[in-house]
């Protein structure tokens, strides 16, 4: 089969930029968000210790941010600043181009037309720099719903398709007088575009290779199908249904932007390798029917008598003059110790002719490659209804790991070997486990398999099974398999979600190491599951109970308790009344002095009785005062002193009475 490369495909200058500054960062540098959208790529850098977070709040200050070559809003890189971030600018240097002129069209007073996708975060930063004044669009429908202005400034999205780009331009032309055009789609991606066209044109069937979130890798697909070309988007080889190509003499390929070589190049082997219909085995068919008295040959397939044996080899009658001789290497896999331990004479065998046979020369016939005809069968039928097959590891070189399959031998890329980046896979030499095949040619002795395939599926399922257990309000256990300095994430069976360190305790901790170890099982509250991100966010905390709440039962209004000074304030002083509480004792509870000042009445430190006179369970404020104190005392005096004087008052009118009779 004929494969061609298109001229112009794979990275960009300003994705190899962004990978490259990736690549020399330091360890622990996060992205804000992928640095391109290429998983496989994300995934590397992941292992390397440089990974994608969703917002600043997962950075801590002091720490690298590295900005993705898609780009942000200003407003990014004054909050960076601001929280003391190390900032390492990756933006493409054609989106920069956009965004200033996003935001010097804005500056003009002109209205601002983004032509490209909504979503995509490279037509957000530029909307952003535009101060969000942009109305986006991406078809000729909804140029036609603009309505008319004094005049209008555009900028392209730089993976925009140039064709479409021209259509939607003709329709602004429409809508003002003064039509200010910047045109910033990418030449890098103009060019891959025309050399995908121009190759769509001229082959069978054409794959292009990328990421299925890449904007200009599904763009490239696209305009490959405009061509009225089969275009099959894959992400890696191991998408590759094989069997679509079979018939097919030329194929062209091409790849994102955003695209490594390593990927291309796989796609590209595979397909090398694949045949053209019409070059496969004879069938059974025509060798029952073939004459093989006349002239065997090397790959013909007979059946034959044992007619002696001894330890080493049997000797098989097959018809012709002289008899085959069936060494026992040719036996089995491994061979037997002795030929007569697996062979008996009068045994009838099918056998493969294994050797080219010179005039009056022995002819070497083969079990062991009968086995493997079964054995490829068996592996093309896995192949063909997408079935699993069982290997087992072999040996290891710098491309990947080499397995047998019964009497086969297979190979796994290093990047189908595991759903993470390895650098080797020598952890599987010896290990049993299932493969998915993802391309096979019996007649070049190629098996290509994937682990990888198998395990993100197996992922999936769970992940799935999991999904089903997952609501906001419900508990479950889960084991702690990351933590970061922001918290700690933990498997749900299948499925991760975040404990934030906010979430882990009512208390304030320094760091989640110090209260989480990866492996440990949690029994956690899910707060949020946004389906849509598929993001879920658990909690420790929820799950205990309030320790304010508890300390504040044993106390009620009324109480008389010691506090001790721990803050002093403009407006009074916080007491600990409790190792769990505390309460505010205002100025005007301490005293009835106006314009009196706190801290000449009361030091840290201090210990003093204050009556609580609030308590406030939302909020978890508890207000005291000594003055309430006084008050309470002066109130028993004033008491106390009238019962006397009633008493003594009594008294008297009772000795007055007595003296007047």
């Amino acid at each position: 089969m004929r494969v061609t490369i298109a001229d112009a495909c794979g990275f960009c200058y300003g994705v190899r930029r962004a990978v490259d500054m990736a690549a020399h960062a330091t360890k622990g540098t996060k992205t804000l968000g992928p640095i391109i959208h290429n998983p496989q790529v994300v995934s590397r850098l992941a292992a390397q210790g440089i990974e994608p977070v969703d917002s600043l709040d997962e950075i801590q200050a002091g720490e690298t941010v590295l900005i993705r070559s898609h780009g942000v809003g200003p407003a990014v890189y004054v909050e960076a600043e601001k929280k003391g971030l190390h900032i390492v600018d990756a933006t493409c240097p054609h989106v920069k181009k956009a965004q200033q002129d996003a935001k010097k069209i804005v500056e003009q007073g002109k209205k601002l037309i983004i032509i490209g996708e909504k979503a995509h975060p490279e037509v957000i930063s530029i909307s952003q720099w535009g101060a969000n004044r942009a109305i986006i669009i991406d078809r000729e429908k909804e140029a036609e719903e603009i309505l008319p202005a004094d005049s209008l400034g555009v900028v392209v999205q730089t993976t925009f398709s140039q064709e479409q780009f021209k259509r939607i331009a003709a329709v602004l032309q429409t809508k003002t007088k003064d039509l200010d055009v910047h045109m910033t789609i990418c030449t890098a991606t103009q060019q891959r575009q025309n050399a995908a066209i121009a190759l769509a044109k001229t082959v069978d069937a054409m794959i292009v290779v990328g990421g299925k979130n890449s904007a200009n890798t599904r763009r490239l697909a696209q305009v490959c199908k405009e061509q009225g070309c089969p275009t099959y988007h894959v992400e890696t080889a191991a998408e590759l249904e094989t069997a679509a190509f079979r018939g097919m003499n030329h194929i062209g390929i091409t790849a994102g932007a955003s695209t490594p070589d390593w990927i291309i190049q796989e796609v590209v082997e595979i397909m090398e390798n694949l045949q053209a219909e019409g070059t496969e085995v004879m069938s059974e068919e025509l060798l029952d029917k073939y004459d093989y008295e006349e002239n065997p040959k090397k790959g013909d397939v007979v059946k034959g008598t044992v007619i002696s044996v001894n330890d080493d080899a049997a000797y098989v009658s097959i018809g012709t003059k002289a008899e085959a001789i069936l060494p026992k290497k040719e036996m089995a896999v491994p061979a037997p110790e002795k030929a007569s331990d697996f062979v008996k004479v009068g045994d009838e065998l099918t056998v493969e002719i294994a050797n080219n046979i010179k005039e009056e020369g022995a002819i070497v016939v083969s079990l062991v490659k009968m086995k493997k005809v079964e054995d490829w069968k068996e592996v093309r039928d896995a192949f063909e209804n997408d079935q699993l097959v069982e290997c087992v590891g072999k040996e290891t070189n710098k491309a990947g790991l080499v397995v047998s399959i019964k009497s086969l031998r297979g190979f796994i890329p290093l990047s189908q070997g595991d759903v993470k980046f390895v650098k080797s896979l020598d952890y599987l030499v010896g290990q049993t486990f299932q493969v998915k095949v993802i391309d096979i040619d019996e007649h070049k002795n190629r098996l290509v398999l994937s682990r990888k395939a198998v395990l993100e599926a197996e992922r999936e399922a769970k992940r799935e099974e999991a999904l089903k257990h997952i609501a906001e309000g419900v508990e479950i256990d889960g084991t702690v398999v990351k933590i970061m300095p922001y918290g700690a994430f933990v498997d749900l069976g299948g499925v991760e979600g975040l404990l934030h360190i906010s979430d882990i305790s009512w208390k304030r901790i320094s760091s989640v190491d110090a209260v989480l170890k990866v492996g440990e099982t949690v029994h956690v509250l899910v707060q949020k599951f946004d389906q849509e991100r598929n993001r879920i966010s658990l909690s420790l905390k929820a799950l205990q109970k309030n320790p304010w709440i508890a300390a504040i039962e044993k106390f009620e209004v009324g109480d008389i308790v010691k506090g001790e000074v721990k803050k002093l304030l403009p407006f009074g002083a916080i007491l600990a009344i409790d190792p769990e509480l505390q309460g505010l004792l205002h100025v005007s509870e301490l005293t009835e002095k106006r314009g009196a000042v706190v801290k000449d009445l009361v030091n840290i430190g201090d210990v003093m009785n204050v009556k609580i006179i609030g308590i406030d369970t939302d909020k978890k404020k508890i207000s005291l005062s000594v003055l309430a104190i006084q008050k309470d005392e002066e109130e028993k005096e004033v008491k106390s002193y009238l019962e006397s004087n009633q008493d003594e008052a009594s008294a008297t009118i009772g000795d007055a009475v007595e003296e007047d009779k």
